[in-house]
């Protein structure tokens, strides 16, 4: 299991590199969809698993028009529409959280 990191290094989010792709898409996966230790939180019983992997989620990372965006698709729930289930995010750096970016709902 991927442990907090201490301090990622900054990201240059200004322009589109393949490497900077990978790294804000493999920082998407630390945030959404792996678990963290029950050891680092303040509340263990809250700890939350995930219910699908990147891959089953379609995590994708792009960059367009000067912004850097990342959606995937939640499990479906019987009772919730078709536009619901899907996420959408602009990302940006932001070096006071642990994983150096941040994200906003589009």
């Amino acid at each position: 299991m991927p442990e907090l990191p201490r301090s990622l290094p900054p990201l240059d989010l200004t322009r589109y590199t393949e490497a900077t792709r990978r790294e804000l898409y493999d920082r998407l996966v630390l945030i959404q969809f792996t678990s963290p230790d029950p050891a680092t939180v303040e509340h263990p019983e809250d700890v939350w698993t995930p219910d699908q992997t990147p891959e089953e989620a379609g995590l994708t990372v792009f960059h367009l028009f000067g912004r850097w965006f990342a959606f995937w698709r939640d499990v479906p729930e019987p009772d919730l529409p078709e536009w619901r289930l899907t996420e959408l995010v602009r990302l940006e750096t932001d070096p006071e959280t642990p994983y150096g970016i941040m994200l906003h709902e589009v």
